[in-house]
């Protein structure tokens, strides 16, 4: 396991710490790492430039925001402002200018996801932590669900609550399940709200997995590892892991595949006796770019531990920036040879690269992939992104 450190750091340099920590670590162990070029894809990155990529059956990302709500928000604790400042920051970082947080809205949501990407089907994710955020969750499931109707063949909803709030969090639970028809449930660790939770708390959590199970919502999506937003101790995975095994009939996905933790976690889920760990990808595109090798790692550690079909795509969007210069590079991206012979990697195929795209999230989520892309073909976005076709290639420089 790698240390690292809690921070508060604004904009994207809390991640980039991370990434810097753990990537050395490795570095110091791993000697004669190859040269960039042979982390991609030729025939991909040909096919990319010629703009004629090989299209998923569908792609669909797991992990997409709005931080800034309908009305405003009147006001914030210290730790909530400079979560917001941070996102912005991170964007900013990403893109090259300024990004005032109120921009973060639903606007720039439906253009960066669906106008200028190849995605077909976003989950937006609601966002709670309103001991932070004026009383009020900073984005609720009924405004993600408002958005969702815009777009209904689109956009999925994750519900959310704040474990912490014990019997409301039920009530609001059982309101996301039975009027807004959420698709899961996204939970996140304290950090701007600083109140502890564990997901393996019998008397306060898994009152809240039983409201899902009695309304068969099945997915239940957690922010681990990335701790410098969140507090280190409740980003690990023991209580997911456990919550997994308590809950069989449920699936438990780990959202930035704990990074950089994903080898504990991957240990974790190859060990389990039940096979309802799953790992998303948002956040973590970045380094394909910055730290090929590690990338490479990291997803090694994933298909050793979960499979190929237990891994999901995201991109945290607009967190760091448009997600269309994230798809390119999964497109392009390649575990070098040497590396797969070295640690037994399994490798990186097309075939591979469509299930994380978005053919698992579909089968744990009950999306029918040809029904949904009659949907998206014929639906008013589809036709103003083809408008702006070809989309910008080579996206921001990182």
């Amino acid at each position: 396991m790698v240390a690292t450190r809690t921070c508060w750091v604004q904009g994207a340099d809390t991640v980039a710490l991370t990434e810097h920590l753990v990537f050395t670590f490795w570095q110091r162990k791993v000697h004669g790492l190859p040269a960039a070029e042979h982390y991609v894809d030729r025939l991909a990155a040909d096919r990319v430039a010629d703009r004629d990529p090989a299209r998923p059956p569908i792609l669909v990302d797991a992990q997409t925001h709005v931080w800034w709500r309908a009305g405003g928000i009147r006001q914030m604790s210290e730790r909530g402002e400079h979560f917001l400042k941070s996102l912005a920051g991170s964007r900013a970082a990403v893109v090259g200018h300024p990004v005032p947080v109120a921009d973060m809205g639903r606007v720039m949501f439906l253009e960066d996801v669906f106008l200028d990407s190849q995605t077909d089907v976003a989950f937006l994710n609601s966002f709670g932590m309103r001991a932070a955020f004026d009383g009020v969750d900073l984005f609720p499931p009924r405004e993600a669900a408002f958005i969702r109707s815009m777009a209904p063949s689109r956009i999925r909803v994750l519900g959310t609550v704040d474990p912490p709030d014990g019997a409301s969090a039920i009530e609001s639970l059982i309101y996301q399940c039975e009027t807004i028809k959420i698709d899961g449930l996204k939970l996140y660790p304290p950090g701007p709200d600083a109140r502890g939770w564990v997901l393996d708390d019998e008397k306060n959590t898994y009152p809240l997995l039983e409201v899902l199970r009695r309304h068969g919502v099945k997915n239940v999506c957690v922010h681990k590892g990335l701790p410098g937003l969140f507090l280190e101790q409740y980003c690990h995975t023991d209580d997911l892991v456990r919550a997994a095994a308590a809950f069989p009939d449920l699936n438990f996905i780990a959202f930035h595949s704990a990074f950089p933790w994903e080898a504990e976690l991957a240990g974790r889920a190859k060990a389990a006796k039940v096979k309802n760990l799953y790992a998303e990808l948002g956040s973590l595109a970045r380094m394909m770019r910055t730290d090929p090798a590690r990338y490479s790692v990291l997803i090694g550690n994933l298909l050793d531990g979960f499979g190929a079909d237990h891994i999901i795509w995201g991109t945290d969007t607009p967190v760091i920036g448009p997600p269309h210069w994230q798809i390119e590079a999964f497109q392009t991206f390649t575990i070098p040879e040497v590396l797969v012979a070295q640690y037994h990697f399994s490798p990186l195929t097309p075939e591979v690269k469509n299930k994380i795209f978005g053919e698992n999230a579909a089968r744990i989520f009950g999306i029918d992939i040809a029904a949904a892309r009659q949907a998206i073909e014929g639906d008013l976005l589809y036709k103003l992104r083809d408008d702006r076709n070809p989309l910008p290639s080579g996206g921001a420089s990182l």
